[in-house]
């Protein structure tokens, strides 16, 4: 038996997890540019879908299930490792695009 209880969220914690779900949405959709651009290519190797592999459970995943509890107002048990991985996630992110701007310099 499911015996899990739901306690209503707080507007605080609500604006959260639709934020970072909105971000998690970003992120796997931003995975998708490279194999939208390549698409039909007969050149195309494959490796343009490596970003869509592991953005789908890293991404798709915590961001659906943050947005669903948003929407809802319900804090469920899954919610707060979902953050934790977005939180993660987006940290991540941001570091590579961070030092990507530091190795390609100033002019580009």
């Amino acid at each position: 038996m499911d015996q899990t209880r739901q306690s209503p969220l707080s507007p605080r914690w609500r604006a959260i997890y639709a934020a970072l779900g909105l971000a998690m949405l970003g992120l796997w959709g931003w995975s998708l540019e490279e194999p939208i651009k390549h698409w039909g290519d007969p050149r195309e190797d494959g490796f343009s879908y490596i970003a869509v592999f592991y953005a789908t459970p890293l991404c798709l995943v915590p961001g659906l299930l943050l947005l669903k509890d948003a929407i809802l107002r319900h804090n469920r048990g899954l919610s707060r490792p979902a953050v934790v991985i977005a939180i993660g996630a987006l940290t991540i992110v941001v570091a590579f695009l961070i030092f990507q701007r530091i190795m390609n310099g100033p002019e580009g």
